[in-house]
């Protein structure tokens, strides 16, 4: 952990022999510990007036200050501070704390007379205090800062320890029953091997007030059955404890017998079977196939698919279905798209001036550069590669022959293949509005917020101002230009492009120029090297005098040459290196969530500290295992859907109907926008319309799972923004939404969209009615609910349709009815 360092203050020279002594008196208790040794907590070290020990501004008195709240967002932490007096947010600035405590004439310590400091005065109401009592008189937390005055009010020693970790005891808690209590207890760890009771100075929380409370003392009280986390803060460390109150009496040895073919059916049954919930049932070959054609490939199952899945009696036939679809083209077509929500592809966010006329061109060219690398099952890793280190010309090549290649991408000319590039350079090259590159690489990557660490301490994380602004030094070599600046102007000349680049007509000379053949200038991603951008780094700290933050892996070290012109290549190893904490588990939870509707940690692009998995084990595993082999998304997406778990039923049982973390059934969710429009489509398509949806490349890259997933004025555009279809201009899986909505519904029953889909000259019912032959109602009613719902009808259903068909007039008419009511069935536009 970076610290920062305070000098010993000095307020005059009388004092300097008490200080001189103070300090000897630290250090003698210090030394009087032996290594390993636990020191007792504070709150029995100070019970009373007279002891030796003077308390260390960092290990104790800052985190007493955000214990008592003093510190936090609503008191003197706020930015503007409270009463003119102001502390760092969580109070891990030790340097501006110690100056604002101390400071003449407005800090809230006394050194000539201790007992009158308002730090002892204002929270014990000696003097009024916005802020009421934080603590009593005479207390040990009075006892503790009193002392701290007295011994002169120290900051932060040069040569003083670091702060390593914070330990609690007991790591998990399992109750009997609601109304049990247990206590912990905190042990901070210090580099000097010094070991300390923090228990009285540790912030508390509970991730589920409903499950469990806790109390300033570390005393943890179940409420209700279920399981959920407390979390320890001190310092920089972030502890979080699981608490489980079995919901039932069937544990351990009275747990029911369960198959776990699988490793994670292992990992996921050793969790039940600790918090008494049952597993649903395996569910029907239906119910499957239709959840892992929509999950796997964003598309129904088409009737002859359902009919011939059922009657296979093969007992590996899901397993074999399973690698099916993964080799389709609509496999390829969903997960190029999932993988731009996550980079942020859209062309809304693609750079300005001229080429913001062919952002859309560029959009598809970033959608068939990903979809590309997922037809081929590239590792993950590679692609991510091509995106970190994308950028505009290759090694060697002229500003001329990189303005003649992407020139040639955006007409049809023969050979010019974007989706052949090395690497892709629109992440980089989105528009100046979006947030900054530090937060949208952890976001995609590491599946990390932070936002908050741009001003002040991260409140449930371990990331401070200083990591963000060492991680932010990475992306400082990273820019855009239009190549040789010199020649660029000359080209435009040329050309005539002499209009103001943000002006319509400039924009559209720059796309017909393109498109005519024209060689014309592209703007592209500059680097450096970090060794260039440390030097340019000092040069401006010399003019402005600001600091120079030396480049630093986030939870790692810093790293001052990286061996390569690129500045980002240190992020890409560090990326890939096995035992990374962040890289491979974050796209397994999203992976992970995308399958189950919630993630091994939720929301699935929070992995802090204080929001742990709710199966570390089956986290840990399957983040080794995908790196082990190689990254490999299709292994990844067949270890989840092979599993028993992922097969379970979504009906639930007395145990389970209120588990919604520990994936002991399916839960039922609603399908993704662009798969809502493609099913309408799908399930109103001729046969032969219906069959190239599925195997046809082109007619599966055109489809809203597909390239235009990218932009937004398509047909399907209102429809999947409807639906809740990311923007992907923000940082944020919350972007997209599946929620109902008022108007969901209303489009599904009347909209003009839904109506013409149902209506057009190629439907299905168009199809029906011009066939030459007899279609029997019950076999029409039959192919209706294959298409729609993935099964066969009830029989009490296939009745009550019949009916129906048998009292309208038209049969046409009767057809439409019973098609345009399964549209508008909840089951329909359930994933279950």
């Amino acid at each position: 952990m970076a610290t920062n360092i305070q000098q010993f203050s000095v307020v005059d020279a009388a004092k300097d022999m008490f200080r001189i002594t103070t300090v000897y008196l630290v250090l003698s208790f210090a030394v009087s510990v032996e290594a390993g040794e636990l020191v007792p907590t504070v709150s029995h070290r100070f019970t009373g007036p007279g002891v030796e020990e003077v308390p260390d501004l960092q290990r104790h008195v800052l985190p007493l200050l955000g214990r008592l709240g003093c510190n936090s967002r609503e008191c003197h932490g706020s930015f503007q501070g409270r009463g003119g007096f102001r502390l760092s947010l969580f109070g891990y600035d030790f340097a501006a704390d110690h100056a604002s405590l101390t400071k003449d004439g407005e800090g809230r310590v006394n050194l000539d007379d201790p007992a009158a400091s308002l730090i002892l005065r204002k929270p014990t109401l000696g003097e009024d205090h916005e802020g009421g009592e934080r603590f009593k008189p005479d207390s040990w937390e009075h006892h503790l800062l009193h002392r701290w005055i007295e011994g002169g009010a120290i900051g932060t020693r040069p040569d003083g320890a670091e702060f390593v970790k914070l330990q609690v005891e007991p790591q998990e808690i399992v109750f009997a029953t609601p109304g049990e209590t247990a206590v912990l207890t905190a042990i901070a760890h210090w580099s000097d091997g010094t070991r300390e009771d923090v228990t009285d100075l540790c912030r508390f929380r509970s991730n589920d007030e409903s499950l469990a409370a806790i109390n300033g003392a570390g005393v943890v009280t179940a409420l209700a059955r279920g399981d959920t986390h407390v979390v320890a803060f001190y310092d920089n460390g972030v502890t979080p404890v699981a608490v489980l109150t079995p919901v039932s009496d069937s544990t351990g040895k009275n747990f029911p017998p369960t198959p776990t073919p699988t490793k994670i059916d292992e990992l996921v049954v050793q969790k039940l079977s600790k918090a008494g919930i049952i597993p649903a049932d395996v569910c029907t070959d239906a119910e499957f196939l239709r959840r892992v054609s929509l999950d796997v490939t964003g598309t129904l199952p088409t009737p002859k698919e359902i009919t011939t899945f059922l009657a296979d009696e093969s007992v590996d036939k899901r397993a074999a279905k399973i690698e099916e679809l993964l080799n389709r083209p609509t496999y390829s077509a969903w997960w190029a798209t999932r993988l731009g929500d996550l980079l942020g592809n859209s062309e809304q966010n693609l750079p300005v001036g001229g080429e913001q006329g062919v952002r859309r061109q560029k959009s598809e060219q970033w959608y068939d550069w990903l979809r590309r690398r997922v037809e081929q099952n590239v590792g993950y890793d590679e692609i991510v590669e091509g995106v970190v280190l994308g950028r505009g010309r290759a090694a060697g090549q002229s500003v001329g022959d990189y303005f003649a290649e992407m020139s040639a991408y955006f007409r049809s000319e023969e050979g010019a293949d974007f989706a052949a590039r090395e690497t892709v350079p629109y992440f980089w090259t989105r528009g100046r509005f979006t947030p900054p590159q530090p937060l949208r690489f952890s976001y995609a990557f590491l599946g990390i917020r932070l936002e908050c660490a741009q001003c002040h301490k991260h409140p449930y994380d371990q990331w401070t101002k200083d990591d963000y602004e060492g991680f932010q030094a990475f992306f400082d070599g990273v820019g855009n230009s239009y190549g040789d600046r010199r020649g660029a102007e000359e080209m435009k000349k040329t050309l005539g492009l002499t209009a103001d680049q943000d002006s319509s007509g400039y924009k559209k000379l720059f796309v017909d120029l393109a498109a005519s053949g024209k060689v014309v200038p592209w703007q592209e991603v500059t680097v450096s090297s970090l060794e260039k951008r440390l030097e340019n780094a000092r040069r401006s700290q010399q003019k402005t005098g600001g600091r120079v933050f030396t480049p630093k892996l986030l939870g790692g070290e810093e790293v001052t040459a990286g061996g390569s012109e690129d500045c980002r290549a240190p992020l890409m190893d560090w990326l890939r290196q096995p035992d990374n904490p962040y890289f491979a588990r974050a796209m397994v939870n999203r992976t992970w969530a995308h399958f189950f509707g919630v993630g091994i940690v939720d929301p699935p692009d929070d992995m802090n500290l204080a929001n742990p998995p709710s199966n570390e084990p089956l986290l840990n595993y399957l983040a080794e295992q995908f790196v082990a082999h190689d990254f490999d998304l299709k292994w990844l997406c067949r270890e989840i859907t092979t599993s028993r778990t992922y097969q379970l039923s979504w009906k639930p049982n007395a145990t389970n109907e209120r588990d919604e973390r520990n994936f002991s059934r399916a839960l039922v969710r609603r399908l993704p926008a662009e798969v809502v429009y493609d099913a309408i489509v799908h399930a109103t398509a001729t046969e032969t319309d219906m069959q190239s949806l599925h195997t046809d490349v082109q007619t599966v890259r055109s489809r809203a799972i597909g390239v235009s997933s990218g932009y937004d004025n398509r047909d399907s555009a209102y429809v999947t923004k409807l639906f809740g279809k990311p923007a992907r201009e923000g940082i944020c899986d919350c972007e997209r939404s599946n929620e109902p909505s008022l108007l969901q519904t209303i489009y599904l029953r009347n909209d003009t969209e839904v109506l013409k889909l149902l209506d057009r000259k190629e439907s299905w019912l168009q199809q029906v009615a011009q066939s030459q032959e007899d279609v029997a109602a019950d076999d029409w009613i039959r192919a209706a609910y294959l298409r729609t719902f993935s099964r066969p009808p009830s029989d009490p259903k296939l009745v009550g349709a019949r009916q129906h068909l048998e009292q309208v007039d038209d049969a046409r008419t009767g057809r439409r009815d019973l098609l345009w009511a399964l549209l508008n069935s909840k089951e329909f536009l359930l994933n279950h």
